[in-house]
């Protein structure tokens, strides 16, 4: 529930890569219109969009926590990580309304189902794009024990996310055109970008134990908390329940040279391991730190030509070295924040890592427990060189140059967003 954009140069950085109309200046009104904001109205935000945007109402002392270790720690602090300045320590926004999760589709789809012009189809896989004379006409799904097919009238708008799309891709014939020999799927169309250039953050946890009583715990006290907290949620919708628990966090520069934050910071109130599957039966808090422009990249294949197997996904985490050498700055510089005695003083003792003495012990513990932060970018790259593989300016896949007349024929006309 986190709203956060990017930074204002990462669109920018699209816009250079031959995007026409994908610069901050190009996409901030969108931004403006889709916002509903409740404390913002300014340059940066709106209030009449359909998405709801407000303030945490847990009412957490760690809000106070970590924007007071940041001064102590000498690091800037932002009221608003989405306005003029991303850089600084700060507390979220959330979409949230009234305390309660406001998601795209309650944004944007819920109030319309009634409409006559849009059927949305539930606990539908999607298994293959169509093509007749290399156009995309329709999709075919399977529901329960039924398969069916939409024919599209006008276009087929692809977003799967960065997983599913590429795969849904190579299943209806487009992709590197060895692969869907691999596994018996008639080429549509020879794309050998697709699904390659994975990029996700990096992240690393810090875990703590505290005396706290103001986090979420699988402890008596804990338990006691929540039946509280149940109640002044039914009637002031303020509270721990209205938590997502990333309440606060950071966006910082491992070095100061830098020209925008390489590293975001997430304060959990919570003691969170391996994604949650550890459970720890004790009070504390968490503190991520990932890589927001990770080098190494990786990708995501085909497994077999069932639609219902999962891709192969291979992050290829810290697989360049200069990942390492940044995480190991970012190491250092959230040990700082925690380091200041407002968070300090929270701490009883670290659950994870233990016995670091020097950097090789930070690339140790960082090869050992980086994982996902469920950011995947990347393997259907906009652009117009030869590392792309849609061509957003016309919404189309990307033509390459060397095709014959009749196979662009076969083949421009398909397009995904």
């Amino acid at each position: 529930m986190v709203y956060i954009r990017g930074h204002p140069s990462d669109y920018d950085d699209w816009a250079a890569l031959g995007n026409e109309g994908w610069a901050y200046q190009d996409v901030l009104p969108y931004f403006r219109l889709s916002e509903h904001n409740e404390r913002f109205n300014d340059e940066y935000h709106g209030q009449n969009g359909p998405l709801w945007v407000s303030d945490l109402r847990t009412d957490s002392p760690f809000h106070h926590y970590i924007a007071d270790a940041a001064r102590e720690a000498g690091l800037p602090v932002t009221a608003d990580f989405n306005g003029a300045e991303q850089e600084g320590v700060g507390v979220f926004q959330v979409t949230q309304k009234d305390g309660e999760r406001w998601s795209a589709a309650r944004a944007y789809l819920l109030p319309h189902l009634q409409r006559p012009n849009l059927k949305a189809a539930t606990l539908a896989l999607a298994q293959r794009i169509l093509f007749e004379d290399g156009r995309a006409v329709g999709v075919e799904y399977r529901q329960g024990e039924r398969q069916r097919i939409v024919r599209a009238r006008k276009e087929v708008i692809l977003a799967s996310g960065a997983f599913k799309t590429p795969q849904l891709l190579m299943l209806s014939g487009v992709g590197e055109r060895e692969e869907l020999v691999q596994h018996g799927i008639p080429l549509v169309h020879h794309l050998p970008k697709l699904g390659k250039n994975l990029r996700d953050h990096p992240d690393f946890v810090f875990g703590m134990t505290t005396q706290n009583p103001d986090t979420f715990s699988f402890t008596a006290s804990g338990f006691n908390r929540l039946g509280r907290e149940s109640w002044r949620y039914y009637r002031q919708r303020r509270g721990a329940l209205t938590s997502n628990f990333a309440e606060a966090g950071a966006f910082l520069k491992s070095r100061p040279q830098l020209d925008r934050p390489d590293l975001q910071l997430h304060l959990v109130t919570g003691l969170v391991d391996d994604h949650g599957r550890n459970l720890h039966f004790k009070k504390g808090f968490s503190c991520h730190v990932c890589l927001l422009r990770p080098r190494s990249h990786g990708s995501v294949r085909l497994q077999s030509a069932d639609p219902q197997e999962p891709p192969l996904i291979d992050p290829a985490f810290l697989h360049d070295p200069q990942d390492v050498e940044d995480l190991v700055a970012g190491y250092k510089l959230t040990q700082r924040l925690l380091d200041a005695p407002s968070l300090k003083q929270q701490i009883l003792k670290y659950v994870f890592p233990l016995n670091i003495n020097n950097d090789n012990d930070i690339r140790r513990i960082l090869r050992q427990r980086v994982d996902t932060v469920y950011h995947p970018v990347g393997t259907c790259r906009m652009g117009i060189d030869d590392q792309a593989v849609v061509d957003l300016v016309r919404g189309q896949s990307r033509i390459p140059s060397q095709l014959t007349d009749v196979e662009a024929n076969q083949t421009q006309h398909y397009g995904t967003n």
